[in-house]
């Protein structure tokens, strides 16, 4: 079916109509195709990156963003919780030995709990027997503690993965004695692949639906008025329990108890909120203070009154530190960022499926409808400020608690965008074949095209060999084979070259088009300059042939401008990228004169009216084209009076 799309001239006549609504009626159906396609990719992405985000493979991402707003965050120290720790010099003062003296540990967690400390947590494990004196002075203070009914000590264990049922349940170590008497919680963490610790477990399921608690939530127990029995009546209740634990106040003091449900401790990792860097929390060394404890000194102002007290190793031989998201730290200062974590209850859990998915369907939607319309780089940009946009609403819900997902949609809009490259570069592939330069299928892909089907004016070029079928009844298959291989590959270089696009092979004739799919304000100047340097290479080649004993051959070359509909066309079973219209038909009926008027190289009056400074052109009359109401001129090409800048590598 042939389109006859108007005339032909240069820009500011014919060539440049405004749109017809005919071909608005054409653009429209396609435009909503297109715009129902880039929503069914978005949705298809979503869904994907959704389901990959379930599984964890974005896991790694979404600790990298958690652990930069951790470095966003100011210090946050908490007045409540003090550490005491075993250094290196009170290290040196016991001998370096290991395991610590029972009866250093119990004099200093006496002296605190005389100057009014509310909790005395160990992180240290008493495992095994040592000195039967100084195992007798820590299970001596366990009793009068328990007697006097304080119950402020809280002891280290470790949790012991078992599999019941095929299911993982947990077991705490026991103690070097059954008379050591207090709350007791693991000690252990989850460490990432990468060997940090970011995470914390308030409790783990022991069976039976029983829990087992950390000594985070254990210390924070005590601190509430749980004895250890009471504790361990509460983590047996059903998951919508809830276990009124201490919390902070708007000044970051712990004022009240609220509950906190079984559930929302046991069913998901809490994200550990560490309240600053490395020596955040106030610090004593234990030497001193056992020092006084051992004088009998002790004033009723002190750092220790209605606070929770973690005693902790950080001497180097008891291996106790740990890679975290803001440093090497030791493993008490990561049990008092536990407890800060629990009494800010930032658990950092996720909201509502719903919340989080949301942002990825918009920010899918939104790339795949603004692809439609806007050239790849303005897609990027786009999408850019849809990540800052969700990068800060991220960061205000990581302040209250919550993590809403940006990383997700950031890779949702990114994969899009490969994705539709990708079905981008195929489509161009299957539509134009392999006679196309890769400039020009990047071009497409990077600015867009509409490969559906347009209007636009373009430069046309039609070659054709003369003398090549008698040539091919003297020469056997192989070396017409050769010839032609030669011949098209040597052609369709320099028209790639140049920025066209070899359209088909008809026989041993090229046509090729400049100016589609991808704007060329200068195709006619390229198609002409293409002629010249394809009359050229078939002398080269003819000087080869003769070398070989073949006969040269003649060629003849049309070169005209006009409008043309470029597009895939064809069925679903076949499809190509192909230019129709009057001006292909005009091309072919000039090219067919150079036989009869013995010449190389015509362009018509439209091509000529756009390169007219730049060609020498000999006047050859006018042709008729059928279908054609008006006359088309038609000029031979002596040679090239200039040559541009963009045609210098061609020539």
């Amino acid at each position: 079916m042939r389109l006859t799309l108007g005339g032909v001239g240069p820009p500011g006549s014919t060539l440049h109509p405004e749109r017809k609504p005919r071909e608005r009626a054409f653009i429209l159906p396609l435009l909503k195709r297109r715009i129902v396609y880039a929503l069914l990719l978005g949705l298809g992405v979503s869904v994907f990156v959704t389901v990959s985000s379930r599984l964890g493979s974005l896991e790694g991402w979404e600790t990298r963003v958690i652990d930069t707003f951790l470095f966003f965050r100011q210090r946050v120290p908490s007045p409540d919780i003090v550490l005491v720790v075993v250094n290196e010099a009170a290290f040196q003062e016991l001998g370096e030995r290991q395991p610590l003296s029972r009866r250093y540990v119990a004099d200093l967690a006496e002296f605190l709990i005389r100057a009014g400390a509310r909790t005395v947590a160990f992180d240290v494990l008493f495992k095994s027997r040592s000195v039967p004196e100084e195992d007798e002075a820590l299970l001596a203070l366990a009793r009068r503690s328990e007697a006097t009914g304080s119950g402020r000590l809280v002891y280290a264990s470790l949790a012991i993965a078992k599999t019941v049922d095929g299911r993982e349940r947990y077991e705490t170590s026991v103690p070097f004695s059954p008379d050591l008497r207090g709350a007791f919680g693991f000690a252990n963490a989850p460490m990432s692949p990468d060997g940090v610790i970011r995470r914390m477990a308030p409790v783990l399921p022991a069976g039976d639906g029983r829990f087992v608690p950390s000594l985070a939530l254990a210390a924070l127990a005590r601190y509430a008025g749980f004895s250890g029995q009471d504790l361990a009546l509460a983590l047996m209740g059903q998951p919508d329990a809830t276990l009124a634990l201490p919390v902070y106040g708007a000044d970051g003091r712990i004022v009240a108890t609220e509950p906190v449900s079984i559930r929302t401790l046991s069913e998901h990792w809490w994200r550990i909120d560490f309240a600053g860097p490395p020596g955040t929390f106030t610090t004593f060394p234990s030497g001193p203070l056992v020092r006084l404890a051992r004088s009998g000194e002790l004033t009723a102002d002190n750092p220790f009154k209605g606070k929770i007290v973690l005693i902790g190793a950080t001497f180097a031989d008891s291996r106790e530190f740990y890679a975290t998201p803001v440093g090497q730290m030791s493993g008490v200062e990561i049990h008092a960022n536990m407890i800060h974590t629990l009494l800010s209850r930032r658990a950092l859990l996720p909201p509502h499926w719903a919340l989080n998915l949301a942002p990825l369907f918009i920010a899918c939607f939104a790339v795949a409808l603004l692809s439609v319309r806007l050239r790849r780089l303005w897609v990027f940009v786009a999408m850019w400020g849809i990540v800052a946009v969700l990068a800060a609403f991220s960061y205000e819900a990581y302040f209250r608690g919550y993590w809403l997902d940006f990383v997700v949609p950031l890779a949702g809009m990114r994969m899009y965008l490969g994705v539709s490259r990708r079905i981008a570069r195929r489509r161009l592939q299957t539509a134009f074949g392999q006679y196309v330069s890769p400039e020009i299928v990047e071009l497409v892909v990077r600015d867009g095209a509409q490969l559906d089907g347009e209007v636009r004016t373009v430069s046309v070029l039609l070659s054709d060999l003369r003398g090549f079928t008698a040539l091919a009844e003297k020469l056997p298959p192989e070396e017409i084979t050769i010839i032609l291989n030669e011949y098209i590959g040597a052609m369709v270089e320099i028209i790639m070259k140049a920025g066209g696009m070899v359209i088909d092979l008809i026989g041993d004739g090229i046509l090729a088009v400049f100016g589609a799919p991808v704007n060329d304000p200068d195709h006619a100047w390229h198609a002409v300059g293409s002629a010249v340097e394809m009359e050229n290479a078939l002398d080269r080649l003819n000087d080869g042939w003769r070398r070989r004993g073949w006969e040269s051959l003649q060629m003849g070359i049309a070169v005209h401008t006009g409008r043309v509909f470029a597009g895939s066309i064809g069925s679903g079973l076949k499809k190509k990228y192909a230019v129709v219209g009057d001006t292909v038909s005009t091309v072919s009926r000039i090219e067919g004169l150079n036989s009869e008027l013995s010449t190389r190289i015509l362009i018509s009056g439209a091509s000529l009216e756009v390169v007219r400074d730049r060609v020498v052109v000999k006047e050859r009359g006018v042709v008729n084209v059928k279908g054609r109401t008006q006359e088309v001129p038609i000029f031979e090409l002596l040679h090239l009076a200039a040559v541009s800048p963009e045609m210098a590598g061609v020539h």
